[in-house]
């Protein structure tokens, strides 16, 4: 009876766990929680290492998804010095084992300190993340917004873009 009960809480936390994954994020809801090992080697969790401020969070799953990345970021550090560098999801998880530490090394290539602080290489749950965020393209970044409760207040449509840029600074304005 025992086996029995404790097998049918293992299925209904693993299903339960399954629809959190499927759900696509939207605005207004909390961010879900994710963690790792920054380039300098510091652990972060996100929403957590953000609250009480707002915070702009970026993933990107290419290099090109990676250079659209680093443009809102200098857009976001330059013009909100405040809120700081935006926290990086680098999703390394698809790439080869023998080139992830090539991919990490070859990031941390000038780049400040305080963008190695936010930034994770994950190498793994890309899948989750890809089906929680609506990726469909590895060219771009995607880009999010949280309010210093972690609720979701903005997320980008595509590519960087001066007119996406736009939307982006009216809803930092509105959170600050």
């Amino acid at each position: 009876m025992r086996r029995v009960i404790l097998l049918m809480l293992s299925s209904c936390i693993f299903f339960w766990y399954e629809a959190q994954a499927q759900t696509l994020v939207q605005p207004g809801e909390i961010f879900p929680e994710i963690s790792g090992q920054t380039l300098s080697g510091k652990q972060l969790t996100l929403p957590g290492a953000a609250a009480g401020k707002p915070a702009v969070v970026s993933f990107s799953f290419s290099r090109t998804g990676g250079k659209d990345s680093a443009l809102w970021s200098e857009h976001v550090e330059k013009d909100f010095p405040a809120i700081g560098h935006p926290y990086t999801l680098m999703m390394i998880e698809a790439a080869p084992k023998f080139v992830r530490g090539m991919i990490v090394s070859g990031s941390k290539k000038g780049m400040p300190q305080q963008a190695q602080d936010r930034c994770i290489p994950m190498d793994h749950d890309e899948d989750v993340w890809k089906r929680r965020i609506g990726y469909t393209d590895d060219s771009k970044a995607y880009v999010f917004l949280l309010g210093p409760d972690g609720k979701i207040r903005w997320k980008s449509s595509g590519v960087f873009s001066d007119g996406e840029y736009a939307n982006l600074k009216k809803e930092i304005a509105q959170v600050q």
